[in-house]
């Protein structure tokens, strides 16, 4: 486990000294319109390195959901880095992407690797749910662990997005007296979300964020594309994570 934290801390420490490679007085003389310069080719170098370093940063943190059992408080930490590294993703200054860096690193400081923690079963924990939805979503978190234990990430990650689907139908019909399975009948995760906004019903960013990310998985897990997605098991175990953080903060 100490390896797992100490890669993920090395790639913030490399993605940090590529964003000041970019920043070198050569790298600020170069025109990056002039493709035969010297200059301008280190430049665009320079800025192909930080991409790579960033985009090996957030493959990273998906390993980071093994700390989650290794001491109590770490899962919640973990959940605060896969959402605030998903920020990276969002086009922004260096001195933002520096902060995001900064964060991150706060963050995995926090993690602790103490011996001798228990244990924590993804799914002992199952959040308090509406009557009128509690058995639809007690089977498809019972589909979720089967399909998980039997390393089916993607078909874990899609009943993951028609959990939140219900859960989110349901806030919908108590904020609304609206019933959307009924008037609008195979409606989709994000229209949902829209429908939510469009009424002004308002979730805290944090969590409005990480629907955003569950939804993002599985549309790469279910959409047919030129190059399949395939969730990897750390990616699948953070997006049930998520999901079930989401629920027990939805019906709190």
């Amino acid at each position: 486990m100490r390896d797992i934290l100490d890669k993920f801390c090395g790639k913030i420490s490399k993605a940090k000294l590529a964003i000041r490679g970019v920043h070198t007085k050569e790298g600020n003389e170069a025109d990056p319109e002039d493709y035969f310069d010297y200059r301008s080719g280190k430049v665009r170098y320079l800025k192909s390195n930080l991409t790579n370093a960033l985009d090996s940063l957030q493959k990273e943190a998906w390993n980071l959901v093994e700390l989650r059992d290794a001491h109590t408080g770490n899962e919640e930490i973990v959940l605060q880095i896969l959402t605030t590294i998903s920020e990276l993703s969002k086009k922004t200054g260096d001195a933002q992407l520096l902060k995001i860096l900064n964060r991150l690193e706060d963050l995995s400081s926090s993690l602790k690797l103490g011996a001798g923690s228990e244990k924590t079963p993804l799914f002992t924990d199952i959040p308090d749910i509406p009557e009128d939805v509690r058995a639809d979503i007690v089977a498809d978190l019972n589909e979720i662990r089967k399909s998980f234990e039997a390393g089916c990430n993607r078909a874990g990650v899609i009943m993951c997005g028609r959990v939140l689907e219900t859960a989110l139908l349901r806030k919908y019909y108590e904020a609304t007296g609206i019933d959307l399975m009924e008037t609008s009948p195979g409606i989709g995760l994000g229209k949902i979300i829209a429908k939510l906004t469009e009424r002004d019903i308002r979730f805290d960013p944090g969590l409005t964020q990480q629907i955003h990310l569950i939804n993002q998985v599985r549309i790469s897990s279910v959409h047919t594309k030129k190059d399949s997605f395939y969730p990897s098991k750390g990616q699948t175990q953070a997006m049930i994570l998520y999901t079930l953080d989401v629920i027990r903060k939805l019906f709190a």
